[in-house]
């Protein structure tokens, strides 16, 4: 299974630290965040078709944006306000990261 380069690219939340090529089922982030042990919570949608903006309000910086889509398992026409998503809270998201 993939796992991050040695060299991080941009920042430690771009997914292209974690996947290989354009393969994103061989990455060892996405299979730890399918883990249906780790604590999730509802995050009410507040920005029609803005998942950056919902990355900015609950993670406090868009670079978390691309984890916000793989997150909500929604289409981006499911991305309106009101619809809630599941989220993992940041503490425990930056230290999977952190652990890869």
């Amino acid at each position: 299974m993939y796992t991050k380069a040695k060299k991080i690219i941009i920042d430690k939340e771009n997914l292209g630290n974690y996947i290989e090529g354009f393969d994103v089922y061989n990455s060892l982030l996405l299979h730890k965040l399918q883990d249906q042990s780790i604590r999730r919570e509802l995050y009410q949608i507040k920005y029609d078709y803005r998942p950056d903006l919902v990355a900015i309000d609950y993670y406090g910086s868009d670079s978390y944006m691309a984890l916000v889509i793989i997150q909500s398992k929604i289409s981006q026409v499911e991305n309106i306000r009101g619809n809630y998503i599941q989220l993992i809270p940041k503490d425990i998201l930056d230290s999977i990261i952190n652990g890869i």
